[in-house]
């Protein structure tokens, strides 16, 4: 560059004047160019800074987060514990309940035995309970009509009798003579009548066919008011276990 620099400046100068001159141009020159990198280099230093700067304040994000996450973690793991906690203790409880369960269905089961056990005890009582009343019906019912009604008694006993649809079995059927005229009574034995039942024996007995004169007889220790009124109504016979006899 300085030759062809000082071949054009020889043309106006001396050659030592030439020389010189190109001898300037050029320290000038390379002193511009290093004031042009100079500043260009502070602008890439200042670049540099900054993004340094940004790095730094980055970082310090980073490095919040971090912590954050950190906490966040440590409060997660405690929730953890919490929730072994608390799973160990439901798991507690259930085995607890199915015991309670399986306690209850034993004790269920032995219920319903004691149960079974007492409804056979109470049939079994029911039966002795109604035979001895059908039994002590056949010793008292026919002497309180022999007194009552002068009945002459042929037979007394239980006995099935036909109906219109089937046939039934009755507690207590006699059979006499009532001043010469044939008398069929047929009895219904009960701890309790009601009036309900007093209904449906009438309308079994309504169904015999006899040629003797049917008289509807109830036989019990106790008899509702209403039932009472419905015997005398509908001509039929109340005895009690004590021998009180109404019509």
């Amino acid at each position: 560059m300085t030759s062809a620099l000082e071949e054009k400046l020889r043309t106006a100068f001396s050659p030592e004047q030439a020389h010189l001159l190109a001898e300037v141009i050029r320290e000038a020159y390379d002193d511009l160019v290093k004031a042009k990198d100079f500043n260009e280099l502070k602008a890439i230093v200042a670049d540099l800074a900054q993004a340094q700067k940004r790095t730094e304040e980055r970082v310090d994000q980073l490095t919040v987060t971090v912590a954050e996450l950190a906490q966040a973690q440590k409060r997660t793991e405690e929730r953890v514990d919490q929730l072994t906690l608390t799973v160990a203790e439901l798991a507690a409880a259930q085995k607890r309940t199915e015991e309670r369960v399986d306690q209850l269905a034993a004790a269920q089961e032995r219920t319903e035995r004691a149960v079974k056990q007492l409804a056979r005890q109470v049939g079994g009582l029911s039966e002795a309970l109604g035979g001895s009343l059908e039994d002590l019906a056949l010793e008292v019912v026919p002497e309180i009509l022999e007194y009552r009604w002068g009945m002459e008694i042929e037979f007394c006993d239980r006995d099935t009798l036909p109906l219109r649809n089937g046939e039934y079995e009755f507690d207590l059927v006699i059979r006499g003579q009532v001043e010469g005229r044939p008398v069929l009574v047929l009895g219904e034995v009960k701890s309790n009548i009601t009036e309900s039942e007093v209904e449906r024996f009438l309308n079994l007995v309504a169904q015999v066919e006899a040629s003797e004169q049917v008289r509807p007889l109830f036989f019990g220790y106790r008899v509702e008011r209403a039932a009472k009124a419905l015997i005398r109504d509908r001509d039929a016979v109340m005895v009690t276990t004590r021998g009180k006899y109404f019509p």
